[in-house]
């Protein structure tokens, strides 16, 4: 049996990306190789300089509520879309350039994606006490269930749901209701734990789940334009990893 806050959990949800995998292992590098390539086709724009504008570049897409719901749903593009947008403001628009290099990046970050340092060896042990386990994760159906398939996690969970399966994703409240479903548990017997503040814990919370925050120390952002929200129905505990929820559960 597993306890959490004195309440006998009849099922825990889990977010996959940056919660059990580690998706931004290699961003840093994998932008740094992505500058110097670009630069070098230019010709005469230093990879700093063009860095600077990728960041920009970024920064805009993403701020956009409906460009990150869509964006999500296709990494490749939002990667093109990101790249054109750098490259026409360094005066140098080429949809071609951006098409090659985006797949460069999307070829760097695959290659570098893992799962956290202990992490399926803390799913194995949670697997083998949680009465009913769960994975919810945002994202387009093809990416998640690649990954989900390459690490071997399918055979964990009693139910998996994909953002680009179920037709809306976190923090939407349906997500979390449709997890819940297919674990037979209730929502105030239910905890869900991701690293996304406002996707993981403000929407388990607003479903009526109770909710940990896996916070590895990165800057929180909102997705799209600042929202109202109200106090959570219920505090969440903020950790530091997914193992380390595992070993509060006294697994």
């Amino acid at each position: 049996m597993l306890h959490w806050d004195g309440i006998l959990l009849e099922a825990v949800l889990l977010d996959l990306d940056d919660t059990i995998l580690d998706n931004a292992a290699g961003l840093d590098a994998a932008w740094s190789q992505v500058s110097q390539a670009l630069a070098a086709s230019l010709g005469d724009v230093a990879p700093d300089g063009v860095r600077a504008e990728i960041e920009r570049a970024s920064e805009w897409f993403w701020s956009d509520d409906e460009r990150h719901r869509a964006g999500r749903l296709d990494m490749p593009g939002s990667r093109r879309a990101v790249l054109a947008r750098a490259l026409e403001s360094l005066g140098r628009p080429d949809p071609a350039l951006a098409a090659e290099v985006g797949a460069l990046y999307s070829q760097l970050r695959d290659a570098a994606l893992a799962p956290f340092e202990g992490a399926l060896e803390a799913l194995a042990r949670l697997r083998d006490r949680a009465p009913a386990l769960g994975l919810v994760t945002n994202g387009a159906s093809d990416a998640q269930r690649a990954k989900i398939e390459r690490f071997e996690l399918e055979s964990y969970f009693d139910v998996i749901v994909v953002e680009g399966e179920a037709g809306c994703g976190k923090p939407d409240r349906r997500v979390f209701e449709r997890a819940l479903a297919g674990t037979g548990a209730s929502p105030e017997r239910a905890l869900m734990a991701g690293d996304n503040y406002e996707c993981d814990v403000l929407g388990a919370l607003g479903a009526g789940l109770h909710a940990v925050w896996i916070d590895r120390e990165r800057p929180y952002r909102p997705i799209g334009s600042p929202l109202v929200r109200p106090a959570p129905p219920r505090p969440h505990a903020t950790l530091r990893s997914f193992v380390e929820l595992v070993e509060k559960l006294g697994i």
